[in-house]
């Protein structure tokens, strides 16, 4: 028996509006948002479905439809530092001068007269502070890790005791395979400090309290003989602000609510010129 045509054609039109109701939809392939952004919202689509198998489904299909965004090259990096400490980094940026505005912008929010003092391109960098003075270094490294250390050790060759809050990595999309999509239930970061002798540990994007503060207490021991846990914090931004002897925290969803707070927290216990020693996020 021969099949009418017009259910024929009716039929494929079906076929194909179901398949396009199970695929996500992938609007970042044809910009340049990078990989986790991508895959964020594509996986977001995915909470509609109600089956579980089609949701799981969808999920992978993110996975590898992100992995197909070609974006432009963005490998741009800067470091801005300011007065009062204030500092600021960028990175995967498209040009070196979208790199260095925003740099100065994120600087410009705690301090003035905020200059570009060092410039990165596919590859890690970081800025180191001297304790004691305003002296500072940047260096390069492959992994953020890498970059730290090497700017630490920069900054210590002049003398006195260094610490730094501030890196990233800049890299190519070409340089660099994409890494496995972060996980975003859980975050926890901590800060440790020795108001002695301004000793230092953080640590962030960790998966429980414990192991957060058990690695801000052992960078800090590193680097100071009286460390204190001040702060643990899950999916939000935290400050630390120090003068002399005197430390106070702050922790907030908005880093520069956090920072108001810390010097706040500061200020309150007897310090008169608190400056702000570590800010970052852990989300």
């Amino acid at each position: 028996m021969q099949m009418n045509p017009l259910k024929i054609l009716f039929s494929r039109i079906f076929v194909f509006t179901l398949a396009l109701a199970f695929t996500p939809r992938l609007s970042c392939a044809q910009s340049s948002d990078d990989y986790f952004l991508c895959y964020e919202r594509c996986q977001s689509n995915c909470q509609d479905r109600t089956n579980s198998l089609d949701k799981s489904s969808c999920v992978d299909n993110c996975a590898m439809g992100c992995k197909k965004v070609e974006a432009p090259p963005r490998p741009f990096g800067a470091i801005a530092y300011g007065d009062n400490r204030a500092e600021g980094i960028s990175w995967n940026k498209g040009s070196q001068s979208e790199a260095d505005k925003a740099a100065l912008d994120t600087c410009a929010k705690t301090g003035n007269n905020c200059k570009i003092v060092y410039r990165y391109r596919d590859t890690c960098a970081a800025l180191a502070v001297n304790s004691g003075s305003q002296h500072i270094a940047a260096a390069t490294g492959r992994i953020e890790i890498d970059a730290k250390a090497n700017a630490i050790e920069a900054c210590q060759n002049s003398g006195g005791k260094c610490f730094t809050n501030l890196s990233a990595c800049s890299y190519s999309s070409e340089n660099k395979p994409y890494p496995p999509p972060r996980p975003k239930s859980i975050s926890w970061g901590a800060i440790a400090y020795s108001t002695a002798d301004m000793g230092a540990g953080y640590s962030q994007n960790k998966s429980d309290k414990s192991s957060a503060e058990q690695e801000a207490m052992s960078i800090c021991s590193k680097r100071g003989k009286a460390c204190v846990l001040r702060v643990a914090f899950n999916k939000q931004c935290a400050a630390l602000a120090a003068d002399r002897n005197f430390a106070g925290v702050g922790v907030s969803t908005d880093m520069r609510e956090a920072q108001q707070k810390s010097i706040a927290d500061c200020t309150k216990a007897g310090g008169t010129r608190c400056v702000l020693h570590i800010a970052f996020c852990s989300n």
